[in-house]
């Protein structure tokens, strides 16, 4: 992590990173740039409330998300588990684990679903050190991320995930400006959508008689370019963590065919989320600086554009520790 609350030490040890995982809607801040200090972790664990009323055609228009029906339709309210742990110095193991609430309200019925989501399992390798540059104040990280199903049913509509399995690779800059209490970082890379669905089910649908089931058992989803900028401000002495956020996927093929209202999951799709986050250490605030690695934290996302996936507002809310492991 950066140097900011002084130039001796981690910035983990002041500056926590509020971090959740928004599947398919992009409602995370992960720390894409800075690895964890060997034996250290950081345990986070989240419950997001997403709520959408209309939805970006696959030309940019926004429209009502079921047409002819007023109020959010569409509804998740899902809880994330994510945890980083630093093997080495420069080797950060990460993994995050959604159990997904999501709730479809159309004319006629109601479609919901409880179950556990696509586990994301990664590695973060500090690239500098590497190339014998050692910095306090610039850190570059390769990120390689795993995306696997845990299980669900991919056609019971609205499903927990999209049923197959996808490989990311980002690569993440980051620079404190310390002595000034404040960091940015970017990271981009791209998203390998596979078409090996091995770690999903499909159940027979019956036409006309189950809504709730999708025939296309196994659509053909579109690769993606990714990106996420963040910087942020750690006010009154390290006890808070104020962030600019944003972060959005970029389909290599431009959506030519709508999503199902019942089951939003996009083959193809664009989008921008713009956000903000407030993480408070209570402790810290308190004056005992010891107890600073708990965090309680908010962050707080629109979609001002999009092509083909929800116009939704994303709000996270979850609480952090930090401890010594080895």
């Amino acid at each position: 992590m950066p140097r900011l609350c002084s130039p001796y030490r981690p910035l983990f040890r002041c500056l926590p990173w509020c971090l959740a995982w928004l599947c398919l809607t992009a409602g995370t801040a992960r720390a894409q740039a800075w690895t964890m200090p060997g034996g250290e972790a950081y345990v986070k664990a989240s419950y997001g409330k997403v709520d959408a009323d209309r939805q970006y055609t696959f030309y940019g228009r926004t429209t009502e998300f079921i047409d002819g029906l007023p109020g959010d339709t569409f509804r998740d309210r899902s809880l994330y588990l994510y945890a980083e742990v630093g093997l080495t110095d420069h080797l950060t193991m990460v993994l995050s684990v959604p159990y997904k609430r999501v709730f479809i309200r159309d004319q006629a019925f109601r479609l919901r679903t409880f179950a556990f989501g696509t586990v994301s399992l990664g590695a973060r390798v500090a690239l500098l050190p590497l190339l014998g540059w050692t910095s306090s104040r610039n850190v570059l990280a390769f990120n390689l991320t795993v995306d696997v199903p845990a299980g669900y049913t991919r056609n019971f509509a609205p499903s927990a995930g999209t049923g197959q399995v996808d490989v990311e690779t980002m690569l993440g800059a980051g620079h404190s400006f310390w002595p000034f209490p404040a960091y940015a970082q970017v990271a981009a890379g791209f998203r390998y959508r596979s078409a090996f669905y091995g770690f999903s089910e499909a159940v027979d649908c019956q036409p006309g008689r189950d809504v709730s089931c999708i025939a296309d058992v196994q659509p053909r989803f579109g690769h993606e370019w990714r990106y996420r900028l963040e910087a942020g401000l750690t006010p009154f002495g390290g006890g808070a963590l104020v962030q600019v956020l944003a972060g959005g996927a970029w389909s290599l093929h431009l959506p030519t065919t709508g999503f199902s209202a019942i089951n939003p999951l996009p083959t193809r799709q664009r989008y921008l989320k713009v956000g903000g986050g407030l993480t408070l250490y209570p402790f810290r605030l308190a004056g005992r600086e010891r107890l600073a690695p708990l965090g309680l934290g908010l962050q707080y996302y629109l979609t001002p554009t999009g092509r083909n996936t929800l116009a939704s507002r994303d709000l996270f809310m979850g609480i952090e520790y930090r401890l010594k492991l080895f």
